[in-house]
């Protein structure tokens, strides 16, 4: 089984990268196997790239490259390479289906990956600390010797970054992402204890560390009323650390990487969680591989969710966060150009803290399709609108509830909790609105064949999440569809309102059955369907049946 799964995999992937003109249908092609990219192997070495020399690039080749790309405007870009015949992804090392296939209980989400955060109660060990850098922090061993990154808020935002990174990180978990254990802690200082060969990073060397260091370090954010301390804590994740894993090509010393990172569909799609989020500071530096020995393979991380939601980490987001990159190669040579008077959206708009625990999170000038992170990445910028919808479903899989149950592990005040909360889900039903709409966004579809009609007929009923989730109602809503089946000739088509049920269904007219045998596997019907509302026609979505002698199953979907 070790041999054959990455020999599966490696054929499957070679078929994809072949070309669009030559791939196989979707009912014909091999699909990514689940979890074969954990096979034992070898461990990689460990690296740590040059964060300046990659930024530059992304934002000098990468934005060039994504804005002059003939292949994108003209609506042909490549569609991801690992995704099943049903457009999703299989668990692997980088994604597990989580809230999307099974709702989640409120206490799962509201744990999150935590299982239990530090122990408090005793001698809290500092064996590592930070003095530079935006957040300063200290690394602490606890009594049952585990180990945790402690993160403090700035002076003034006292729970800032802290309730933005631990409620991010329950939501990024729940869509189904690896993130590391992140809880809210509060301890006090006495307990603190100065490992003798604990060192200190400094912006200009490494010493050993002092308790002034210690001291300095909590100088640096608030204190509580009763003169204890809160704090991030992030938990070490298991393995080996090898370095954060970047948004394009893949990992050499690697044999289970086998595909191009920005042609994955859970990299692609992670740019919708990340708007949701508002996770400008989603780049490479904030994502970690390990290697989880035994049996031996990489798995791969997100990390630091502190520049999520309304938090900038040491201050609130401004407008042009999430509106613009650092460094906008067409911004500003707009400006150049215009000596100055051009003039984006985000320019001249006033902003006011909602609140000092959770920053500034925009709302009514959000835009799914055109939010950006502080800097490009290749990944994000190849993403489609099937990537883009896959994303939207694990967004819009988190209800009204859910999205509560994870600000309340933040432990924000009540009136700020609230008003998160309301932000969240109203940013939520955006990005399915967004998403939604650029496809026809069906699921679960299933097939009944009635043989006393005369002619027979072919039932297909399915789940329309646009109608679902509410994104549109149906009155306005009605389907178009083609049928066609090559090995009978059979041909047809029709449309019809939609219905006021959660599932909706069509009729097709058989004049003529395959028989009693199978389908051969070359052998397979298409039914092209399209949700049209108030004269906006969305995406087709194609649904691939075979014949199995009793009936049509259905084998395939894109949208």
């Amino acid at each position: 089984m070790t041999k054959i799964g990455p020999a599966l995999l490696f054929l499957s992937m070679l078929l994809a990268v072949i070309g669009c003109g030559t791939r196989p249908a979707v009912p014909n092609r091999l699909e990514p196997i689940p979890y074969s990219d954990t096979l034992p192997s070898d461990l990689p070495a460990a690296r740590s790239p040059d964060e300046i020399e990659r930024l530059l690039d992304a934002s000098l080749s990468g934005q060039i490259g994504h804005g002059l790309s003939i292949r994108r405007l003209l609506g042909a870009q490549h569609e991801a390479l690992n995704v099943t015949r049903f457009d999703d992804v299989v668990n692997s090392a980088w994604f597990e289906h989580r809230n999307g296939r099974r709702r989640m209980s409120l206490e799962e989400v509201a744990r999150g990956a935590t299982t239990q955060g530090p122990d408090t109660g005793n001698t809290l060990t500092v064996i590592g600390g930070k003095s530079g850098g935006i957040s300063p922090g200290f690394t602490v061993r606890d009594a049952r010797g585990d180990t945790f990154l402690f993160k403090f808020d700035p002076k003034g935002n006292l729970q800032l970054a802290s309730a933005a990174g631990v409620i991010s990180s329950r939501l990024f978990w729940g869509a189904g992402y690896h993130t590391p254990e992140d809880c809210i802690v509060v301890f006090d200082a006495a307990r603190l204890e100065l490992d003798e060969g604990a060192m200190i990073e400094t912006a200009f060397d490494e010493r050993l560390m002092t308790k002034d260091d210690i001291y300095q370090v909590l100088d640096e954010t608030d204190a509580l009323p009763d003169g204890r301390y809160l704090a991030l804590a992030s938990k070490y994740v298991p393995g080996r650390p090898l370095g954060p894993f970047l948004f394009s090509g893949v990992r050499e010393d690697d044999p289970n990487d086998w595909y191009a990172h920005e042609f994955r569909r859970e990299l692609r799609g992670l740019y919708v969680i990340s708007s949701w989020l508002n996770h400008v500071d989603m780049r490479y530096a904030n994502t970690m591989d390990v290697f989880i020995d035994p049996p031996g393979y990489v798995r791969h991380y997100l990390i630091d969710f502190a520049a999520t939601l309304g938090s900038g980490t040491i201050r609130s987001h401004q407008p042009r966060e999430g509106s613009e990159y650092n460094f906008d190669i067409w911004a500003t040579l707009g400006r150049v150009v215009t000596f100055g008077f051009l003039q984006v959206g985000w320019e001249g708009q006033t902003h006011e803290e909602l609140h000092p625990t959770i920053g500034w999170i925009p709302l009514e000038t959000f835009d799914p399709g055109s939010w950006k992170p502080n800097w490009p990445n290749e990944a994000f910028n190849k993403r489609t609108p099937r990537d883009g919808y896959w994303g939207a479903k694990l967004v819009g899989s988190f209800d009204d509830e859910q999205i509560a149950a994870a600000v309340g592990a933040g432990r924000l005040p009540e009136e700020a909790a609230e008003a998160l909360t309301e932000i969240l889900i109203r940013r939520r039903d955006m990005v399915a609105s967004h998403w939604y709409a650029l496809v026809t966004p069906i699921e679960n579809v299933e097939t009944t064949l009635n043989l006393e009609a005369d002619p027979a007929r072919l039932e297909l009923s399915f789940d329309d999440l646009g109608l679902n989730s509410g994104v549109w109602d149906s009155e306005e809503t009605r389907y178009f569809w083609r049928f066609d089946d090559p090995a009978t000739g059979t041909r047809g088509g029709g449309d019809r309102a939609a219905d006021p049920g959660d599932r909706q269904a069509i009729s097709l007219e058989l004049r003529r059955l395959p028989g009693d045998a199978p389908s051969a596997e070359q052998d397979f019907a298409i039914l092209h369907l399209v949700a049209s509302r108030e004269g906006v026609t969305n995406r087709a979505a194609t649904v691939y049946l075979r014949w199995d002698g009793r009936g049509y199953r259905v084998v395939g979907l894109e949208h």
